[in-house]
């Protein structure tokens, strides 16, 4: 009687932890998952890419040694919410509603917060972008804590607070979860405009605005790795580091900014993954995908992946099983509801095609979701040979004119499958004022 009675306690107390604990396949998984994403960060701007004109990143440097570098990872719009609307969805934005910065994720889909707090990982955001803090954006879905509850913008209608504001919360809550299962996403905007306050390299001799600003990004994200060290956390923690779109400085093609360019200064971005078995350090040249980390993550935590996901998990290619992501192409919108214009792109290994095309009926553009015409003779397209021209100085569409078809005939086929997405939420006056004032 004894040895059974202690036999179903054993039992109830192995379901109770069970019920209370993450829900994991069988190995190795992550105890704790932290990802972090850079606003306004080029990859070609940190000294793992190559960069020499300054020190921009000596703390990311010196963590990339022991990590998997992805040197051709592309963000799915120019844009903060579109672009992390795909990276928390695991699907192209105008599937999940992220138009547009106005717009958000529709609560039909699952984000990688949700993915783990129903699985029972403790979750947390602590970011510094007003429009990813507020409800609108969709990004609070699943997270237990959001920091700060709303953002104080440096300036008034802009949305960037600084890093620094948001540090001392989260040091604090890593202190009082380190020895828990948590998902953590980390979202700093120090390299976007306006100037950050207390900056020293912005006033330091020889150091342009934005590489000062990377490198006060780079001290705050070295100041939070060293923190995941000091407290034991390595071999049960996932790490992710990466932005979600780059910036154009007026040179490579005459634009300025981020949300109006869909050439690689703003669509390639860093993506550096790092973990105990994940193999040696290395780089990988296979281009990827922004959306491809949703699948990464969830097959890496051992957890299901939602219907309908447009994501590849490159585990494969980060334990060397496959050498190329199963998906030939790679996606881009920018969305232009102002004039019912839009500019698309895809990619393969070797091609990039852009497209800008009328919407198929632009009177509907306020409420409903981007529908395009490529057959409309108004459409106009770009083509670049993206090995001889990574830069994307030569248009050869001319010249090519197969590959164009090639290529316009997948944007086609990829736009009767997106473009049927969630319908645009009104604005309220202040959500309206503040884009205004952000140039959206």
């Amino acid at each position: 009687m004894l040895i059974a009675v202690a036999l179903v306690l054993a039992l109830t107390a192995g379901a109770i932890a069970t019920m209370r604990g993450p829900h994991r396949a069988a190995g190795w998984h992550p105890r704790q998952v932290v990802l972090i994403t850079i606003d306004t960060l080029r990859a070609d701007r940190l000294g793992l890419y190559g960069y020499r004109d300054q020190p921009t990143s000596p703390n990311l440097d010196a963590w990339s040694e022991n990590a998997v570098i992805f040197d051709h990872a592309t963000a799915p719009a120019p844009w903060t919410l579109p672009s992390l609307g795909g990276l928390h969805t695991g699907r192209y934005p105008a599937e999940v509603g992220t138009y547009t910065n106005g717009d958000g994720i529709h609560t039909d889909f699952t984000t990688l917060a949700e993915l783990f707090h129903d699985h029972g990982y403790t979750t947390a955001s602590f970011n510094t972008h007003a429009l990813l803090v507020g409800a609108r954006g969709g990004f609070r879905q699943g997270f237990d804590t959001v920091y700060p509850e709303h953002v104080t913008p440096l300036i008034k209608g802009e949305h960037k607070m600084p890093f620094s504001d948001t540090e001392p919360a989260l040091m604090q809550w890593l202190d009082a979860h380190a020895h828990e299962s948590f998902f953590l996403w980390i979202h700093d905007m120090d390299p976007h405009l306006p100037r950050t306050p207390g900056n020293p390299y912005l006033v330091a001799s020889g150091w342009k605005r934005y590489d000062a600003e990377v490198r006060w990004m780079d001290e705050a994200i070295g100041r939070v790795l060293a923190k995941l060290q000091a407290l034991g956390l390595g071999d049960e923690l996932l790490v992710i580091f990466t932005a979600d779109h780059g910036e154009a400085f007026g040179i490579e093609h005459g634009l300025v900014g981020h949300q109006d360019d869909m050439y690689d200064e703003v669509l390639r971005v860093p993506l550096l993954v790092r973990y105990p078995l994940m193999g040696p350090p290395r780089r990988i040249e296979e281009p990827v995908a922004l959306i491809d980390v949703y699948s990464t993550i969830a097959e890496l935590a051992g957890l299901p992946l939602p219907e309908g996901t447009r994501s590849e998990s490159l585990v494969p290619l980060l334990n060397g099983t496959r050498t190329h992501r199963e998906s030939t192409y790679t996606f881009h919108a920018r969305y232009f509801f102002e004039d019912g214009h839009h500019w698309l792109a895809v990619r393969d290994h070797d091609w990039k095609l852009l497209a800008r095309t009328p919407d198929l009926d632009p009177e509907a553009k306020k409420r409903g979701a981007p529908r395009w015409d490529l057959a409309s003779p108004k459409t106009t397209y770009e083509l670049y040979q993206l090995a001889d021209d990574p830069g994307e100085q030569h248009d050869v569409a001319d010249a090519h004119p197969k590959e164009v078809e090639r290529l316009a005939h997948q944007l086609d086929d990829w736009g009767d499958t997106v473009a049927q997405g969630p319908t645009r939420a009104e604005l309220d006056d202040a959500t309206r004022e503040t884009l205004r004032n952000l140039g959206y």
